[in-house]
């Protein structure tokens, strides 16, 4: 069995400026084997190989102002297609507040498939998103908005 395998992740904080379903770009490949990703599309990964993928996006929820409870759901797309029971929500209460959730799943990919994960906030004029953070210690890394890996496990 070929090993693909990636680990990307976001330096960027993105905040739709709709409620609409959004694409959410990836800018950073850490590690990357026999998985197409690159910054012309940064939303979207192309499997190479066909096979059985474990993929764990684990995005940085946060807000930037506001008080009523809000929610941003974040979940898995394969070729414009919404992956079943892939959605995770997070409802957040005020700004400034920020916490990780995980939407992981176990899914056979075709080569050629391309696969997005998605974004959607309740509203838009919040500063609902993902939330990339520089922490006050300059020996700390960036906290990334979000950190995607999968792995082929099965042919």
């Amino acid at each position: 069995m070929t090993i693909e395998f990636a680990q990307m992740s976001s330096t960027e904080t993105q905040m739709p400026t709709d409620s609409s379903p959004v694409r959410i770009k990836l800018n950073h490949n850490d590690e990357i084997s026999g998985i197409e990703h690159d910054s012309a599309n940064p939303e979207d990964i192309r499997i190479k190989h066909s096979g059985v993928y474990t993929v764990i996006a684990a995005p940085q929820i946060g807000r930037t102002k506001g008080s009523d409870s809000r929610y941003v759901d974040v979940w898995l797309n394969r070729n414009g297609k919404n992956i079943p029971n892939s959605n995770v929500r997070k409802v957040i209460g005020n700004g400034g507040e920020t916490d990780v959730i995980v939407s992981q799943n176990m899914v056979t990919l075709d080569e050629g498939d391309v696969i997005n994960v998605m974004m959607e906030v309740e509203t838009s004029n919040e500063g609902l998103g993902i939330h990339a953070i520089k922490p006050k210690d300059e020996h700390e890394p960036l906290i990334p908005s979000i950190i995607l890996s999968m792995c082929k496990i099965q042919d």
